[in-house]
C-alpha cells in the first residue's frame, strides 16, 4: 500500500500529516522502521526516538501492514478502523504535550497492529490473545484473585478474544451488539482453527462498585452487563487517568465537569479494575 493511500486513511490533522511527511523524507525515519520492533515489549528501539520519529515509523509500517491484513482476508473498512487508532492517539498525544507525535506506551501497543492481531470492528478493538490471569501465580505478586474453579473452566493459555474500549468509543447497546456479532464472524473466518472460549474484558469501565452508582440508562452500565465479572482490584489508575488524563490519587472537585469525574472526586474508592468474560 502507497504512503498516500495511508495518509487517506488516517486522516491526518493538517499540521500533523505535513510534520509527518516531512520527517518521513529523511533517512533516519526509513532506518528506523527496520529495527522499530526488534526485541521484546517494552524495549523495542522505536520508544528511544523522538516522537515525530517514532510516529513516522509507524506510519511507513502501516503501508506494509495492510497488505498483510488484506492477505488475511481483513475487510477494507476493518482495516481501515484499525489503523485510525493511531490518528487517535498522536490528536490526544498533541493534545497533551502540544507535540506532533506518539508516546512510548503508544509504540508499546502498536505492537498488536504489528503483530497483526489486533481489529477495530465497530466500536470496539478485539485482540486474538491467550487468557492470562493477573493474579500472584502470573505477576508473581498479589494483585487480583481468581477462583480454581474459573481457572479450570477457563485454563490459562486457551484462546479468548480479548476486548479493547476506544477513548470516545459508542457504547450505545446497538453499537456494542454489533460490534460482538461482527467480531465473532470475523474472527471465525480470520482463525479457523482457534476454538476462541471467550470475550474477555480487563477494564475499569467493569469495575461493579462504580457500575452501580451508574443510572439506570447509563451505557457504561449496560456495557458491563454483558460480562460475568471474575476478577477485581482496587486499584483506580486507569480509570483516573482516562477521566482526568492523569495519575492522581484524589482528583480536584475543581476538575469535574461529568458525572464520572464527580462520582471520582467524591469517592475515589469506588472505582479500580476488573476482569470480565463473556463465555462463547
Amino acid at each position: 500500500m502507497n504512503q498516500n493511500k495511508i495518509f487517506d486513511i488516517l486522516s491526518l490533522p493538517e499540521d500533523t500529516e505535513s510534520a509527518v511527511r516531512s520527517a518521513i523524507l529523511k533517512n533516519s525515519v526509513k532506518s528506523a522502521t527496520k529495527t522499530a520492533y526488534c526485541g521484546e515489549a517494552p524495549d523495542f528501539p522505536l520508544c528511544k526516538k523522538m516522537p515525530v520519529t517514532r510516529l513516522s515509523a509507524v506510519i511507513l509500517l502501516l503501508c506494509e501492514k495492510y497488505d498483510e491484513y488484506a492477505a488475511m482476508g481483513v475487510p477494507e473498512k476493518v482495516i481501515a478502523e484499525t489503523f485510525r487508532d493511531v490518528t487517535l492517539r498522536a490528536n490526544l498525544y498533541k493534545e497533551k504535550t502540544g507535540k506532533t507525535g506518539i508516546s512510548k506506551d503508544d509504540v508499546i501497543w502498536f505492537r498488536h497492529i504489528m503483530n497483526l492481531k489486533i481489529f477495530k470492528i465497530g466500536a470496539i478493538q478485539f485482540q486474538a490473545f491467550n487468557m492470562l490471569y493477573l493474579d500472584d501465580e502470573f505477576l508473581g505478586e498479589p494483585y487480583m484473585t481468581f477462583s480454581s474453579e474459573q481457572k479450570t473452566k477457563l485454563p490459562a493459555g486457551a484462546s479468548v478474544i480479548n476486548c479493547h474500549i476506544p477513548c470516545g468509543a459508542d457504547l450505545s447497546a446497538k453499537a456494542v451488539k454489533s460490534s460482538f456479532d461482527d467480531a465473532s464472524v470475523l474472527f471465525q473466518k480470520l482463525f479457523p482453527n482457534e476454538k476462541f472460549k471467550a470475550f474477555i474484558c480487563y477494564s475499569w469501565l467493569l469495575f461493579p462498585d462504580m457500575v452501580n452508582r451508574l443510572p439506570e440508562n447509563s451505557k457504561i452500565k449496560a456495557f458491563a452487563k454483558n460480562f460475568k465479572i471474575i476478577g477485581r482490584v482496587q486499584d483506580n489508575e486507569q480509570a483516573f487517568e482516562y477521566l482526568f488524563k492523569k495519575a492522581c490519587k484524589r482528583p480536584s472537585k475543581r476538575l469535574c465537569k461529568t458525572f464520572l469525574q464527580a462520582l471520582a472526586a467524591e469517592n475515589p474508592k469506588l472505582f479500580g479494575f476488573a476482569c470480565g468474560i463473556i463465555c462463547l
